[in-house]
């Protein structure tokens, strides 16, 4: 599995909100070389989108029920695979005024090529997490771990659902994602050097981030970091 990928589902796994889990898939994207996300959930006619589109084409998006028309949405289901795609492809897909409106508007808002990965889910349901791009075609390369993005896609999926069932707020103490990241690693025993290792930063980083975290949960020391950041569920479940 890629070092990217492994940082998204290290990231996701420790989320306390969908802010954190929304900023562990921006940079996931970024990573690889793409400038957004979506992941969608799809049963029948209900769709769950969680992404970094602008607001205003999510809205035209679902307003319009375009997912019955987007070749991404019915590649998804037909092949429940890793694809790229491109929206200049999409051209003698469909000659029907609304897709023709679909195309338009989808390169305006600038989506016009990506690598999308769709992975089966219950009761019929199709779960698929896209990274996209304004350009006309991308590099997937660094995104290619067609095994690992279906481990992330089901991770956000079961991560969100978490998060939407929890009975109350968990209290928020501004840890950054890869400050939670250190933080879960350091409680399972891991040195400063382990952690660097496993995240692929350096020590020093490392060390600056759980000096971060003692400051922002009043620690005196790492042990005790762990203790009160377990004692307010920060680090979700072992």
């Amino acid at each position: 599995m890629n070092e990217q990928i492994q940082s998204l589902i290290d990231t996701v796994d420790v989320a306390n909100d969908e802010r954190t889990v929304r900023i562990a898939l921006k940079n996931y994207a970024v990573s690889c070389g793409f400038e957004r996300f979506a992941y969608l959930q799809i049963a029948a006619s209900d769709i769950k989108t969680f992404n970094s589109y602008p607001p205003e084409w999510e809205s035209i998006y679902l307003r319009n029920r375009y997912s019955v028309i987007d070749p991404v949405v019915t590649q998804a289901k037909r092949r429940m695979a890793m694809f790229d795609w491109s929206a200049e492809g999409w051209a003698n897909h469909d000659e029907s005024r609304e897709f023709k409106r679909f195309r338009s508007e989808a390169m305006d808002f600038g989506i016009r090529s990506g690598i999308t990965t769709a992975v089966r889910g219950s009761f019929q349901s199709t779960l698929m997490l896209t990274l996209a791009s304004s350009r006309p075609r991308t590099d997937s390369s660094l995104a290619r771990d067609a095994e690992g993005a279906v481990r992330a896609a089901l991770c956000t999926y079961y991560r969100l659902k978490v998060l939407a069932q929890r009975p109350a707020q968990v209290p928020d103490f501004g840890l950054s994602p890869k400050e939670l990241v250190c933080l879960r690693w350091a409680a399972k025993g891991k040195s400063m050097q382990d952690i660097a290792d496993l995240t692929n930063v350096q020590h020093r980083t490392v060390q600056h981030y759980l000096d971060n975290v003692r400051g922002k949960l009043d620690a005196a020391n790492l042990v005790q970091a762990v203790a009160i950041a377990k004692d307010h569920g920060l680090l979700g479940p072992e």
